[in-house]
């Protein structure tokens, strides 16, 4: 008898353990279509993808190459189906993203020589798939059309500086590539510029001999502040950080960093930068990138980059963290999130984590949104005359006079 009870004791306790698991796949599935909810009523904003910079890489930016519609596809009719891309029209619309800062870069090679040349050429790169697309595509640069055109069912497309060497120390260049839609300026990408140190430098013992922002640097961040252009410390060193962080007037971003806590890579940002941070009431839009969530260049999955979420969520607060992928600028991503078409699992996962509904609204776009507006608002609100300087030729260096016929 006892051995009857017992065995359907087992019985019981199987079927419950059967159950619960039903249980928390139902919840699992119900998730995702949370996730495909919330996607579906609010643009999900990514901060940084690297787009132009591969179509420049693979095609030499011409047109007739590629159809943007399915670059996979396009890759193979020219024999170079190894090469990994992340993003085209087809993923976009399967990962309900609606909105990219689409990152106009030229590599530091490019420094002190025609780097002006090539972010031109970048920026001409957007403005032709924007155009080739049009019943895609529309080019915003005011936060209060992002909404517009979300509503209108187009696709958000905002410009991205990833390369401060890109303005050659001019602040009338600067002026001008805000003219052009520009609506941050990353300082600096793994090179120096006279006037900022990147992120580098802090690899080396003496770090701290090398500085962040020069003078002119200061008046770099004052100019954007009165533009009304978006300051991103992606890249940059941490003094840079800091030293940028005390100069704005206005929130500053990290358009595609992570956590320096939880993988500690010189791109990632430490947590006294991230206080200041929640100070300044800028934000931190997570990097994707395998080294930058695991320190592990070929393994990394989807909960590293939640872990890296949760970590700015519990350490600063909601309010200061957003999404910035580099898709298409890295050479691996996690399992799970693989390319554009994957980020209704993010928020899925996220809603496991016991993410609210609201949170994830703000994770999507409404952080960029706020910052993006607060930076606009503190430009109307003053009103300064474009910045009169230059750099003294004393402070740029023998590499950057070289190409130099004046001032």
């Amino acid at each position: 008898m006892i051995k009857n009870k017992s065995f359907l004791v087992l019985i019981a306790l199987s079927f419950l353990e059967v159950f619960d698991f039903l249980v928390i796949i139902g919840q699992k599935e119900r998730n995702l279509e949370e996730a495909n909810e919330i996607l579906d009523k609010y643009p999900l904003i990514d901060g940084h993808n690297d787009l132009p910079h591969m179509i420049r890489t693979n095609f030499e930016n011409q047109f007739d190459q590629f159809d943007l519609n399915d670059m996979k596809e396009s890759l193979k009719k020219l024999n170079k189906s190894n090469i990994i891309t992340h993003t085209d029209i087809k993923r976009m619309k399967e990962g309900k993203l609606r909105g990219q800062f689409w990152a106009i870069y030229a590599s530091c090679e490019s420094n002190a020589k025609d780097a002006i040349r090539r972010h031109l050429e970048q920026i001409d790169v957007v403005y032709r798939y924007i155009e080739q697309y049009s019943d895609f595509f529309k080019l915003v640069t005011k936060s209060e059309d992002i909404m517009k055109a979300f509503k209108e069912k187009k696709f958000i497309s905002l410009l991205g500086l990833e390369s401060g060497h890109a303005i050659d120390s001019s602040l009338a260049i600067l002026r001008m590539f805000y003219a052009l839609g520009v609506r941050y300026m990353t300082l600096t990408h793994n090179c120096n510029v006279p006037w900022a140190t990147n992120n580098l430098v802090d690899r080396l013992s003496n770090a701290s001999a090398y500085g962040g922002l020069t003078q002119f640097g200061r008046k770099v961040i004052r100019e954007m502040n009165r533009l009304g252009m978006m300051v991103d410390l992606s890249h940059v060193s941490h003094q840079t950080m800091l030293d940028a962080l005390e100069e704005s007037k206005a929130p500053v971003i990290f358009s595609h960093s992570s956590v320096y806590a939880l993988c500690n890579h010189t791109r990632n940002v430490r947590d006294d930068v991230l206080l200041k941070l929640k100070e300044n009431n800028g934000i931190i839009m997570i990097n994707f990138y395998n080294g930058f969530v695991a320190c592990d260049p070929d393994n990394a999955v989807l909960s590293n980059v939640v872990d890296h979420l949760n970590y700015v969520k519990n350490l600063i607060g909601i309010d200061h963290v957003g999404i910035g992928s580099d898709y298409d600028g890295v050479p691996s991503t996690p399992k799970g999130l693989e390319d554009v078409s994957m980020y209704p699992n993010l928020f899925k996962e996220l809603l496991d984590n016991g993410w609210s509904d609201e949170e994830l609204i703000k994770l999507a776009s409404g952080n960029i949104l706020r910052v993006f507006s607060q930076v606009e608002n503190y430009a109307y609100s003053i009103s300064e005359r474009p910045i009169n300087d230059i750099l003294e030729k004393q402070d740029f260096g023998p590499d950057f006079l070289k190409c130099r016929t004046s001032f």
